[in-house]
Parts: C-alpha cells; structure tokens; sequence
C-alpha cells in the first residue's frame, strides 16, 4: 500500500526536470521513484554498478547514465564524467526528466545524509552550456518504508515543491553556490522523508520513530511528525535529555527489545492501537485460489531473498526475480493449459488472467493482513499481563523521549 502525496507540484507544462530523492533501499528505491512518476526517468548512477555486464545492460535499457566518482580512481576520470555532462545537457534540451540521489549511495537508515554537489555541477555545466536550461526545474522527492526487506509493507512517497536555484547562478562566471543549493535541496528532501536527529542517538531513537507510524501519515499528520522530529533534534542539543533517553533505550534492551522488532503494532501509547480488518481474513481462501499459479514461485523468491544479509537488498532481489520469473512461469502455465483446452487461445488467456490478477488481488490483501495482525499485536502488547516489563520499560523509554527538557 502507498501513501501518495504532492502529486500537485509537478509541473503541468513539459519541461526539463531533475528530481532529487533519498536513497535508503538499493534498488528499490529508483523503481519506485520510476513507478510513481508519470514522466520517463533518465538515471544516474554511480559507474561502478555498470561494470557488471548482466546489471549494464539492464541499466542502459532503463535509461541509465554512469557517473564517474573520485573513488572509482580512472585517470580519464574528468573526461569520461565531461562526455556524461553533455549527454545530461542533450537529454535536458529536448525535455528529459533527470532523476538523481544526492546522498551519493545507498544506506538503510532512516535519515537524510549528507548531500555531494553532484547536483551543483550537473547544473552549472548544464546552464553554462545551454541558456535553454535556465528554465530547469529541481523537484525534490521523499520515500519512507515501513520495512525494508518486505516489500508487501506500506511505503509513503512524497514530493515537494520545486527548489529554487536561480539565484544562486552567478552568468557572468557560469558558478553556482553549491553550498547553499545543497543546504537548500537537504532542507526540502528533509521534509518529506524521515530524518533522525542527532545522527549517533540514531538507535536509541529508532524504535519512536518508527511507532510514529510515519508511512501512514498524511497532510497534517505528516506536519505533526515533521514537528516531533525537528523537537527531538533540539532536545538532543541537551545533555541531561540525552541521557535520559539512552538509559531509557539501554532498560528497554534490556527487557527484551532489539531494533529488528516492529513498534509500529505498539505505538508510542494504548490509544494508538489500530483496528482489526476481520474481513481481510475472511478473504484468505479466495486470496489462496487466486495466487495459486504464483503461490511456487513466490516460496521460492522469498526464500531466497530472506537469505540476503543487506536488508536493503532483500525487497530489491525480491522484486526483480518476480518481474521476470512470474510472466515467464506464468506464460508456461497458460501455454499447457491452452493445449489441453478445446481451444488454446481460451485456455492460454484464462490462466493468464487468472495468475496477473490473482496476484494482484493477493498483494492488496496482504497488506491490510498487514494491519490486521498489527491490530491483533498492539492489543497483545498493552492488554496481556506477560508483558508487563517490557511494556513497563516501553512507556519510560517513550517518556523520556516526550519530555520537556525545559523543566
């Protein structure tokens, strides 16, 4: 399930575009981007994903564009990068949309890192070449996973409104403050994604976070959590607040908690339980039916993808095997049950749509069972007796973090 917000601040006249995104789940992260986005991505990423022969040519059939790093140590670095530029600047005059992740790399932590001026140059090369450009538009983008590896979980995407350049365009040198513009893009990516602040209390600080419920909040909601967060930031300015919360988190380690166990079930109080979805249920044995072309194969991948140590790359794997094994299994399928049909195309379409919709129709339930068990989780946590130490530890932890560093 998505949460899809900021679809208002896209353009309406076509024009070159370069989106900007946080980069937290290998590559899911560009499919998603790609998938939620009407206008056609053209990628860059960084070179040395090209050097595999099999991920090259994937790559370059997405629109894939290289681009070459110090750490990559070519000596023909500048040149190679030069050749890139003019190609970003050909692709931009004829109304291309760029898409870009500032951070540099990938990292499965929910905070905005920071940015390289790959962006201030891109920019600057591209404007000094063609006046056309100045036109240029720099959206920015935000993705939050509920969890990482299971790609089944909600996620929200956010897009924000444009960020401002132009005037930190100097004509006369064809410069461009890189500084501010980064400030600026880090500022907007930082509000639409999570940012946990100060970045060493990331741990401790985790676990609120995420019973926030962040992918799940909207308009206001969202505005409230943007809130708590910047409040959080502040108070870790504060070194009696910080103790008191890294005691607070160690207590609660201590009862049994570790960062791999989902707090969104618990929220940060019993108010915030959800409700049961009983008639998600109720749909499981029409869900069996429907994926049973797919039910094999779907085993397999994610007994596979769960062997993955990177949780950044277990959903990734997951969704690329399942792009291309389950047409290619499902065509197998209806071919065999086209030869045994009275009629082949009537067989052969039948089992095709059964599988593509089945499929679909099992996904969409599989998240509202989601939350259904997520229901049933949050009332085992605040009403069964047995927890009563960690729940104890839990609403200390969450005090902590909610209190006022002023008193």
């Amino acid at each position: 399930m998505v949460t899809h917000e900021g679809a208002e601040n896209l353009p309406d006249d076509k024009c070159p575009m370069i989106f900007v995104s946080n980069h937290q789940n290998g590559l899911m992260d560009p499919m998603v981007v790609s998938g939620l986005l009407k206008p056609q991505l053209h990628w860059l990423s960084r070179a040395d994903v090209f050097w595999n022969p099999i991920a090259r040519k994937f790559l370059i059939n997405m629109n894939g564009i290289p681009i070459y790093r110090q750490r990559d140590r070519l000596p023909d670095l500048k040149k190679r990068n030069e050749i890139i530029w003019d190609c970003c600047t050909k692709r931009l005059e004829k109304g291309a949309v760029l898409s870009l992740f500032p951070e540099g790399n990938h990292l499965s932590k929910k905070t905005i890192r920071n940015l390289k001026r790959g962006l201030s140059d891109l920019i600057r090369l591209s404007v000094s070449r063609s006046e056309k450009l100045m036109r240029l538009k720099v959206i920015p983008v935000g993705i939050d996973y509920e969890d990482y590896p299971g790609y089944k979980r909600r996620l929200s995407f956010r897009i924000g409104k444009e960020i401002e350049w132009r005037d930190l365009y100097d004509v006369k040198t064809e410069c461009i403050d890189s500084l501010k513009l980064t400030a600026r893009v880090q500022g907007a990516m930082s509000k639409l994604a999570i940012d946990i602040r100060p970045a060493e209390m990331y741990d401790d600080l985790y676990p609120y976070v995420r019973a926030m419920n962040t992918s799940k909040a909207k308009n206001e909601a969202w505005g409230i959590i943007l809130t708590e967060l910047d409040r959080i930031a502040k108070s870790g300015e504060n070194e009696k607040w910080r103790k008191a919360v890294i005691d607070a988190a160690k207590k609660l380690r201590e009862h049994g908690f570790d960062n791999s166990m989902r707090s969104e079930p618990w929220g940060r109080g019993s108010i915030n339980m959800s409700k049961k979805k009983v008639w998600a249920v109720a749909l499981i044995p029409i869900s069996w039916i429907a994926n049973a072309p797919t039910v094999i194969q779907q085993y397999l991948i994610n007994r596979r993808g769960n062997q993955i140590q990177a949780l950044e790359f277990r959903s990734t794997m997951k969704v690329v095997s399942a792009m291309f094994i389950y047409p290619i299994s499902w065509t197998l399928i209806a071919i065999l049950a086209g030869m045994y049909s009275p009629q082949f195309w009537m067989g052969f379409l039948g089992v095709w749509t059964w599988a593509t919709f089945g499929n679909k129709f099992y996904g969409w339930l599989q998240g509202h069972l989601h939350d259904h068990r997520d229901a049933i989780e949050g009332r085992r946590f605040w009403e069964t007796e047995g927890n009563h130490d960690l729940r104890t530890a839990w609403i200390h932890y969450i005090k902590m973090i909610q209190k006022d560093i002023a008193v």
